[in-house]
């Protein structure tokens, strides 16, 4: 079990209100933080690897497609 402290803190941003009426339909109130955490965790991870493979290119240049195919090949 871990011991970590979680730290919460109050927030106020400007939401595209199509996206903020399907949150609010999709989510029960009392849980739309924790799903909009959970999103931007997920986008968080998301530029992560962007970076990783933009450096990744810069390093050994660009991805070879023919091999890209032909790994999905494989896992298909």
């Amino acid at each position: 079990m871990s011991d970590a402290v979680v730290r919460y803190e109050k927030v106020s941003w400007t939401v595209d209100a199509d996206v903020l009426a399907q949150v609010r339909s999709r989510v029960p109130r009392g849980q739309q933080s924790a799903y909009a955490t959970k999103a931007l965790r997920r986008q968080l991870e998301r530029d992560g690897l962007a970076e990783m493979i933009g450096e990744l290119v810069a390093l050994n240049g660009p991805v070879d497609e023919d091999a890209v195919h032909s790994y999905v090949a494989q896992w298909q």
